[in-house]
């Protein structure tokens, strides 16, 4: 072999390796980008998800919340009449004493 078949060849060798060194540099990106686009779709389905569970305590939450304060509403409503209950009855016996005593 010449000298410079020889040095043509490795010319050709090296141009081929930087080819082959360029298209996997294009398949790593490719890949890079894909990655990136599952990691971020399964990001938002995981945030979505995340935030639908969230909601969900919120709701829970708000509707146990709201249980309390209806207990606590008919409790002092119940209360509120009692007491006028008692009040009416004061004022009867009282009214029921006044015509008693004129009698």
């Amino acid at each position: 072999m010449q000298p410079r078949q020889r040095e043509e060849e490795i010319w050709e060798e090296q141009i081929k390796k930087e080819r082959q060194f360029e298209e996997l540099e294009r398949l790593f990106a490719k890949t890079k980008r894909a990655q990136e686009h599952v990691l971020h779709l399964f990001q938002d389905a995981w945030q979505g998800n995340r935030s639908q569970q969230r909601l969900g305590l919120i709701e829970e939450t708000m509707t146990e919340e709201w249980q309390k304060r209806k207990k606590q509403m008919y409790a002092v409503d119940d209360t509120l009449k009692e007491s006028r209950r008692a009040h009416q009855r004061a004022q009867f016996a009282s009214r029921g004493a006044k015509t008693h005593a004129k009698d």
